[in-house]
């Protein structure tokens, strides 16, 4: 769980992970992001971050696809879902599911 961990305690406990650290610039937006890479199962932690340093959401996109139904069939055997706010309700944050024009991703957030 990287909710609320700061910038520094994310990069120092995945640092056995391949790690990307970003600065998102546009104009009059700033955003820091970090990528962390897992071989098994492959997929992505995307972390975006508060003005404070402080994880306020995090992404995770899996590399096969064919694993959503998977973790989706998971979520719903271990979480309640919300059906108006379209999440699952965890004990400390909350967890959708997004479709992008590319991908679909799972994100986390409190």
């Amino acid at each position: 769980m990287v909710l609320r961990l700061s910038h520094n305690e994310i990069k120092e406990g995945y640092s056995d992970n391949a790690i990307y650290v970003m600065e998102y610039i546009e104009t009059g937006t700033k955003e820091d992001i970090i990528d962390i890479l897992f071989d098994d199962p492959q997929a992505t932690l995307s972390c975006t971050f508060n003005e404070n340093s402080i994880c306020n959401a995090s992404y995770i996109f899996l590399d096969n696809l064919n694993e959503v139904n998977t973790h989706i069939s998971y979520l719903n055997k271990t979480y309640k879902y919300d059906f108006i706010r379209n999440y699952w309700v965890l004990s400390d944050s909350f967890l959708s599911v997004k479709e992008t024009k590319d991908d679909i991703c799972f994100v986390s957030f409190f």
